[in-house]
């Protein structure tokens, strides 16, 4: 039987099990604590956040696990507006954003925040020149930028670099949703926070 369902999970690669029940074996214990078990936990937990963070592209102490794709979503899109407050409450996101991305927007909308929703051609693709214009539009201004690298229905792979480009000349810090496309290729520089789920790519899941 054919699988054609790629684009929400891929079954468990090999060296990835291998890697998973090692860690059930010898990595079992708390890793904060200072006892032989704990320190032997904090070992691998640390190699794997390594092998990570250089796949990814940032330091170690940059990348955080979390239970899902959604849930990093979810956190970076929180902590990046709390901590930009100060400067304005306006998230934009693309129109073609995963449905995470869009419940985060309308809880922020719910709460007092303001969303501007960046509209795509007929292709599903983000035009950086249409982020230029969101960015600086006469109003409040942008906390935020959401975009995906590539998205889950259509596979339209977006412009990260040129979006990057438009963020970083207006001081905006951009979120990529990697999540369709992390394991597969690497993800263009520029981004301040990325988000991605293994088991899209034959990790296993709850990473």
């Amino acid at each position: 039987m054919t699988y054609f369902d790629a684009a929400s999970s891929l079954p468990l690669h090999p060296v990835a099990r291998e890697a998973l029940l090692a860690a059930f074996a010898d990595g079992w214990a708390d890793p904060a604590r200072p006892h032989r078990e704990g320190r032997r936990a904090r070992m691998l937990l640390d190699a794997a956040r390594e092998t990570a963070a250089e796949a990814v592209g940032c330091r170690p102490d940059e990348l955080t696990f979390t239970t899902s794709g959604t849930r990093a979503l979810h956190t970076g899109i929180a902590g990046a507006l709390a901590g930009r407050a100060r400067v304005g409450r306006r998230l934009l996101v693309s129109a073609v954003e995963h449905s995470a991305v869009l419940h985060a927007a309308e809880a922020h909308r719910d709460a007092g925040g303001t969303v501007t929703e960046i509209g795509v051609d007929g292709g599903g693709r983000v035009s950086p020149g249409s982020v230029a214009r969101a960015l600086g539009a006469a109003e409040e201004p942008a906390a935020l930028v959401c975009v995906q690298s590539a998205n889950h229905e259509v596979g339209t792979v977006q412009p990260v670099a040129e979006i990057a480009d438009e963020c970083r000349a207006a001081g905006v810090p951009l979120l990529v949703d990697a999540a369709q496309s992390l394991g597969w290729g690497a993800v263009p520089g520029g981004w301040s926070l990325l988000a991605g789920s293994a088991h899209k790519w034959g990790g296993p899941g709850g990473v």
